[in-house]
């Protein structure tokens, strides 16, 4: 049975020096601690990792397993098949409408920016809000005074409201 480390060895109860006490020859010495290995070496087996080259010849990727060549053989497959044209045509009205969408988000993106920037900049939405205000005062007024003015304003944008709901 293995002694434990932490326990020193039991000590004799029988002093053979006759004073009492156990002998000083005989008292255990504690155990050193076992130490962590630091170093770790793994030996390296003899057969290699990859067994055959693949087709790409004798570089250092050669024994990749030939995954690339394989990707690059069915695409020229595909390609030479010509159908590539009728997935186009299949998948152009998607495309085109992905382009459009992201083509709106980004004007949108860059005029929410151009807004910022101007509202940033003191004075500037309050002459700009004034502006507004003087013009309707100047132009809208006037042709809301006139009744046939008015109804002329009226019909117009009913007529653009009943053109942009597709009804006229």
């Amino acid at each position: 049975m293995a002694e434990s480390t932490h326990n020193p060895a039991p000590v004799n109860a029988t002093p053979e020096n006759g004073n009492g006490g156990p002998d000083p020859e005989q008292v255990p010495e504690q155990a050193p601690e076992p130490s962590v290995a630091t170093t770790l070496s793994v030996e390296a087996s003899a057969a290699p990792l990859l067994a055959q080259a693949g087709p790409g010849g004798d570089g250092p990727n050669s024994g990749e397993g030939g995954e690339w060549e394989l990707l690059l053989q069915k695409l020229r497959e595909w390609l030479n098949q010509g159908q590539l044209q009728s997935l186009w045509a299949q998948a152009s009205k998607p495309v085109t409408l992905l382009a459009a969408l992201v083509g709106v988000l980004l004007v949108l993106r860059i005029y929410a920016a151009l807004l910022g920037a101007i509202e940033s900049l003191p004075l500037v939405p309050g002459l700009l809000e004034l502006a507004g205000v003087v013009w309707m005062v100047r132009y809208g007024v006037p042709k809301l005074l006139r009744s046939s003015e008015r109804e002329q304003l009226l019909g117009g944008l009913s007529k653009r409201w009943k053109s942009f709901r597709g009804q006229g």
